[in-house]
């Protein structure tokens, strides 16, 4: 009797410290979380605001970002819908991930590039110029031992299929973390945002090998994996320069 008593005493323990769902309980973990943050460039002003943020996000601004919590910063671009769309990525090491987009905000070298930048609508409705996009999945993978080479795509999700996607991506199949961590790969993370009635999906990446820029995820068969990404690939449907499913997104800052 006593042997039952303790394990329900135990088991309201753990429901009182954890969520319900993988992401809370990634949260409440306390680990390091990660963001993707989204704008337009203004009409005209998208070399602007490119060169710019390639020029404050070098590492002569890192301490300056340090003090919010804020580090491994890297940006992106894509035109989206005819639109020209900036991405930056980084780590958060602050005790509130929604409070992570107000953090890179309130940097006044980020400060200065509002003129440069369209919000997006629900961002404005927030109070910012920048959108924190929701980061519905994130896989460690494998260790770093050396630089990582920093990437990230994107493509667009299947309106119709976006309950199932979600669903694949809070119980990500062990052979799929397997695989990202035999192929070299580390911190990979995928964030949603919607534009109009499409659903726009993006991943960051870093390849942590010591062969930069090879393929090597079509080098080991996995089973569990391939039929993984029939799954997924189903709910997805690709931008019309996909190579496959995803899209490359150009760089922006240097490594």
């Amino acid at each position: 009797m006593k042997r039952k008593l303790y394990s329900l005493v135990f088991a309201f323990a753990a429901l009182s410290a954890c969520g319900f769902s993988a992401y809370e309980n990634y949260l409440l973990s306390g680990r390091q979380t990660h963001v993707m943050l989204f704008a337009m460039a203004k009409d005209g002003q998208d070399v602007l605001l490119q060169a710019a943020l390639k020029k404050l996000m070098g590492p002569q601004t890192h301490e300056t970002f340090e003090k919010v919590k804020i580090s491994n910063l890297s940006s992106y671009s894509k035109k989206l819908q005819d639109k020209p769309c900036v991405m930056v990525y980084f780590d958060y090491d602050g005790t509130n991930v929604l409070e992570a987009v107000k953090a890179f905000e309130s940097v006044p070298l980020i400060q200065d590039l509002r003129p440069l930048v369209l919000s997006h609508p629900r961002a404005e409705k927030q109070g910012t110029a920048w959108l924190q996009m929701e980061w519905i999945n994130f896989i460690h993978g494998a260790n770093p031992s050396l630089t990582p080479k920093r990437f990230a795509m994107v493509t667009r999700l299947k309106p119709e299929k976006e309950a199932e996607y979600r669903l694949l991506h809070q119980s990500t199949w062990p052979g799929t973390v397997d695989r990202m961590t035999r192929m070299e790969y580390h911190d990979f993370s995928i964030f949603l945002i919607e534009l109009g009635d499409e659903i726009y999906e993006m991943f960051y990446v870093e390849f942590v090998g010591a062969d930069a820029g090879k393929d090597k995820m079509g080098s080991v068969a996995e089973p569990a994996y391939e039929r993984w990404v029939k799954q997924t690939d189903a709910c997805q449907k690709p931008l019309p320069d996909a190579k496959g499913i995803w899209s490359a997104m150009d760089k922006i800052n240097q490594e």
